[in-house]
């Protein structure tokens, strides 16, 4: 009997060990994007200019890995993520474009109307949440972590990338804020605590009707809360999602617009891309190749969903090497003025957490030949100097005839 009772206490103190090494994990997650978000905020105070990723990458390394940079986000990332968006119809991908074509005000305001639907479907299912909560509806609570291994802990950290992204997008408008050393790094870190806090909150709303399985298996987590809870919400709560994706869609075509404006200044992609209307700073030729792009990625990729996690890798590769470019320019440039500065031993644990999740050899070699269409690309159009004239004259029409049919100048930058 003793015996007995000694194998079932080590059993219960083995099962509540695995789950507090599990809850100390949660926290880690945290932790690594504050400290990548940390990076970001000292890369955009020391290098203040729209671009993002693409300036550090070819200030730290050269043109060849600054142009991938932008041939990755321009190709591949930003329009597989409007794509991720494809259920919304082709429809929703022609208004959204049409509203960054013509008013970047419009625009913005859509970004504004597009974040209070989403913050508040998730402030009902909060609400809602509490409220069982209040009642005794925890019985989920007490194993959450039931069924958990500590080995695939890796899977879990690559499977936390996407929720908490997004804090690195504003490197690429910082030419838009008035004082960037201040705006910038309270933007990230304010934005990604409420970030955690809605997620967490929104998680343990979940708790209050699902187990962590039924969670896993459930197509959408948010219209089975509502179908269970607030049946009156049924059809609201998809709304909100729907208008959540739009905003993500038209979020990624105005960055994609500043990035095509930086690289094109600088020579890496063609000029035409930079030009803006005369009467305002919106970057037409780039929005609407965008767009192209996204429908050809929506009508003729038949496997998107593997082509959605290969691009999500090479965009967690180009935040990794971004971290990595934070520790090269502190060399390269060491009496830079730099009013953050993060200790490099947080660069060097963000690049140890993140290469040790990118394990899955399939999906990264798919992702690695992807890359490789950039390199004859980048021979073509940047290295090919002196091309022949009959193909300069036919470029320089083509250009003067868009210039005329949608308006558009070059804007002179002076660094």
């Amino acid at each position: 009997m003793t015996r007995e009772t000694c194998i079932n206490n080590e059993d219960v103190n083995g099962t509540r060990f695995e789950q507090l090494r599990c809850s100390l994990n949660v926290f880690l997650y945290e932790a690594k994007y504050f400290c990548g978000a940390l990076c970001y905020a000292e890369l955009g105070c020391s290098y203040v200019s729209a671009g993002g990723d693409y300036i550090y990458l070819r200030l730290a390394f050269s043109n060849l890995i600054g142009f991938l940079r932008v041939w990755i986000d321009v190709v591949l990332l930003r329009p597989v993520l409007v794509v991720l968006i494809k259920c919304l119809s082709s429809f929703l991908l022609l208004i959204v474009g049409f509203i960054n074509l013509i008013s970047a005000t419009a625009t913005k305001r859509l970004h504004q109307v597009y974040n209070y639907f989403k913050i508040g479907s998730l402030v009902f299912i909060i609400v809602a949440g509490i409220y069982r909560m209040y009642f005794g509806r925890i019985e989920n609570f007490f194993e959450p972590f039931e069924g958990s291994t500590y080995g695939k802990i890796t899977g879990a950290l690559y499977a936390g990338l996407f929720p908490y992204t997004g804090w690195h997008c504003v490197n690429n408008v910082i030419d838009d804020l008035k004082d960037p050393n201040r705006i910038l790094p309270r933007s990230i870190i304010i934005s990604l605590l409420i970030c955690i806090l809605i997620y967490f909150f929104t998680f343990s709303s979940y708790f209050t009707v699902s187990s962590a399985y039924d969670i896993l298996i459930s197509d959408a987590t948010a219209v089975s809360f509502a179908e269970c809870v607030l049946p009156f919400l049924l059809y609201i709560i998809p709304i909100g999602i729907t208008m959540s994706c739009v905003g993500t869609a038209s979020g990624n075509l105005f960055i994609v617009g500043q990035m095509f404006k930086v690289a094109g200044r600088d020579g890496l992609m063609p000029y035409i891309f930079s030009m803006k209307h005369y009467e305002s700073d919106i970057r037409i030729i780039a929005i609407l190749f965008e767009i192209i792009l996204s429908f050809i990625f929506l009508y003729f990729m038949s496997n998107i969903r593997k082509l959605i996690i290969c691009v999500d890798m090479i965009n967690w590769t180009c935040i990794l090497s971004t971290v990595v470019s934070l520790i090269v320019l502190h060399y390269k440039h060491p009496n830079r003025e730099r009013p953050i500065k993060v200790l490099l031993i947080i660069s060097i644990l963000i690049i140890l957490i993140v290469t040790s999740v990118l394990n899955d050899l399939e999906n990264i070699s798919t992702s690695l030949f992807l890359l490789t269409t950039t390199i004859p690309t980048y021979m073509f159009c940047v290295m090919w100097k002196k091309k022949p004239s009959d193909f300069n004259c036919r470029y320089n029409s083509f250009v003067i005839m868009l210039q005329k049919l949608f308006h558009i100048i070059y804007n002179e930058h002076n660094e």
